[in-house]
């Protein structure tokens, strides 16, 4: 997502960024994400959560009010 102007994940050692990547360890950090509406920080959560059991399909996120 790029929302904010800058991509969810980084890390300048390549590893640690897959790492963040696997494990699903992101921030909406202010004050970048300060103006974005919780229903778009909403939709982008369950399209990046982890358990792919929990994750979004494309219907649900098709269904999304954002």
């Amino acid at each position: 997502a790029r929302l904010c102007g800058y991509p969810p994940f980084y890390d300048e050692n390549d590893a640690k960024l897959f790492e963040q990547i696997l494990q699903a360890e992101y921030e909406f950090d202010s004050p970048y994400w300060d103006d974005i509406s919780d229903s778009a920080k909403d939709f982008i959560q369950h399209l990046m959560e982890k358990d792919p059991g929990k994750r979004f399909t494309c219907e649900q996120a098709l269904q999304h009010p954002w």
